[in-house]
């Protein structure tokens, strides 16, 4: 199969230092290191590959972006701390419940705002077709989120040691 490495820019990388440091260096957000997200990507780095595809989206927007909300957002979109795949564990259907969960324990963890707040929580529109993302940080993470998701679930990437220096 045909590996594609993504590359890093380092405003980019700088950006999600100034924003999401705290939050990456957290020992709650490591935990995400312990549990698979998609294919063989971890939540860790599958948050970590949101939120660089979220600011490298918003770094270009022609529109003002609050970068603050898009780094935050996306670093704890999928903040839920649990194996999704292993049967049992918060019963029902993991992708109309997470966001909620994710966002519960972001502001139990971090104390975040209502801008990010509402990232959190509409990040898995369009299955949860009540939770519009209204604001432009919050849509820029939406489709970040469904770019990563699409190429882990398809295997079509793997990720290499870019964010080792996030």
């Amino acid at each position: 199969m045909h590996m594609i490495n993504i590359g890093y820019d380092q405003r980019i990388i700088r950006l999600i230092n100034k924003y999401g440091s705290d939050i990456i260096q957290s020992e709650k957000f490591e935990q995400e290191k312990k549990f698979i997200q998609h294919g063989t990507t971890t939540t860790y780095t599958h948050s970590l590959c949101v939120t660089y595809i979220s600011v490298w989206l918003a770094v270009r927007s022609r529109y003002k972006v609050d970068m603050r909300t898009v780094v935050r957002g996306a670093l704890l979109h999928d903040y839920f701390l649990y194996d999704w795949h292993e049967s049992g564990i918060r019963e029902g259907l993991h992708g109309y419940k997470h966001a909620a969960i994710s966002l519960e324990n972001a502001k139990r963890d971090f104390g975040i705002d209502d801008k990010i707040s509402k990232v959190i929580y509409c990040h898995m529109f369009p299955l949860n077709l009540t939770h519009v993302p209204m604001s432009r940080e919050a849509r820029i993470v939406c489709v970040a989120d469904k770019m990563c998701a699409s190429i882990e679930t398809l295997s079509m990437i793997h990720y290499n040691r870019a964010f080792a220096g996030v």
